[in-house]
């Protein structure tokens, strides 16, 4: 008595995560770029990117942003940091978090 295996036609993307991969270190790649070109050559638009980047007052922004970077190089959650450092410019605009 003999028997046969079938089996289904299923089709293997191979790669797929490092596609995926590869083009978000590109997109980072080219947003790097992209700051320092602006830093270079345009200062008006730097003003505005640092503005962006660093809203309300530059040294409260600063210094949460040194205390995350703190926290998480120091193996603290990375939710738990970024709640944090949430919190602490929302202290430094006045506004009162609970």
């Amino acid at each position: 008595m003999g028997y046969r295996v079938e089996y289904d036609s299923v089709k293997k993307v191979r790669g797929v995560q490092k596609r995926t991969a590869g083009r978000l270190a590109m997109t980072g790649v080219f947003f790097l770029v992209f700051l320092v070109l602006v830093a270079c050559f345009w200062p008006e638009g730097a003003s505005i990117l640092r503005d962006a980047l660093l809203p309300g007052d530059r040294a409260v922004t600063a210094a949460a942003l040194e205390e995350l970077a703190r926290q998480v190089s120091q193996g603290t959650d990375l939710s738990q940091a970024v709640t944090e450092f949430c919190r602490d410019l929302l202290a430094g605009a006045g506004i009162g978090v609970d």
